[in-house]
């Protein structure tokens, strides 16, 4: 039997208004057009589908189960051309992307690489901002979607919060410097860190109060010879032999497997702190956000 899907349509308006006259409103077909395209279905399947009533039309019980199915079909169809435009939009969409310097440079690469394989025509715009000010930017609208440490302390009831990661700050030298300072010491103690350069943050920054509160909760005092911008920066600092430099472990796993830095054993440990995927409650996301949200979230640590 070859299928006319255009009969069926016009049998499910018909059932579904249960009226001739709201059918032929809703297909833009007289009602002559209805009538025929009922009666052709009918003959075709052998069988009445609708009987007439003082309202308008009803269905037989071989009606009814036909429209079941119809409808099962229709809706379907309905969900795929959603589905259709959803992915011509995403094709063509943008995300805005707001994380500071480090996680921009560490953990994002990756992720964007993996998105943009699947969605080559997306545009992706990277702002490198702090934590604050990347709440701010998701706020105003100004970003999608957020990376932000969360120390423990972040609250903002408009921001919608999911863990991505959890990292860890260590101390790190040059081997050259450790070899001169800390050959035969067991442990570094936070009292004695102020007998040492120390290359940390700003301290605007979110992670650095998050690191001073623990030096300080051990005993020792924070005071830095060099105050940086970026972990990049800490890092060639401490590389060069400049001190001891505070860093995020993970950012410097390649520096630490390679021998160009030596992580320094201490007495205390660093609190984990939290990195964080934010996004704006009273936002509505696009379908490529939600799809770049759903991805770095499938493949997080």
């Amino acid at each position: 039997m070859l299928i006319n899907l255009e009969l069926y349509r016009v049998f499910y308006v018909v059932a579904k208004t249960g009226s001739l006259t709201k059918a032929k409103q809703e297909l833009f077909i007289s009602q002559p057009a209805v009538s025929q395209a009922i009666k052709q279905l009918e003959t075709q399947l052998g069988g009445k589908l609708f009987v007439r009533t003082s309202k308008g039309v009803s269905l037989t019980k071989e009606g009814a189960m036909m429209y079941e199915h119809v409808k099962t079909a229709y809706d379907e169809i309905i969900l795929a051309e959603k589905l259709f435009s959803q992915m011509r939009g995403v094709r063509f969409g943008e995300v805005v992307v707001s994380a500071s310097d480090s996680i921009s440079k560490y953990l994002l690469p990756a992720h964007i690489s993996r998105f943009w394989a699947t969605y080559p025509d997306v545009t992706i715009r990277i702002f490198n901002r702090t934590s604050q000010d990347t709440v701010a930017m998701l706020k105003a609208g100004k970003a999608d979607i957020g990376l932000i440490n969360d120390a423990g302390e972040f609250y903002d009831e408009n921001i919608e919060l999911t863990h991505f990661m959890t990292v860890r700050e260590c101390l790190v030298c040059s081997p050259d410097f450790y070899a001169r300072n800390f050959k035969d010491q067991a442990v570094l103690k936070a009292c004695d860190l102020v007998k040492y350069p120390l290359i940390m943050l700003e301290s605007k920054s979110t992670t650095r109060a998050a690191i001073e509160r623990t030096i300080v909760r051990n005993g020792g005092t924070v005071r830095t010879t060099f105050e940086l911008c970026s972990i990049d920066l800490i890092i060639e600092y401490a590389k060069i032999g400049m001190g001891i430099g505070c860093v995020t472990k993970e950012f410097a796993k390649k520096e630490l497997q390679s021998g160009a830095l030596v992580e320094i054993p201490l007495d205390f440990e660093f609190d984990v702190h939290r990195i964080m995927v934010a996004t704006y409650k009273g936002a509505t996301p696009s379908y490529p956000v939600k799809m770049f949200v759903e991805n770095i979230l499938k493949h997080r640590n």
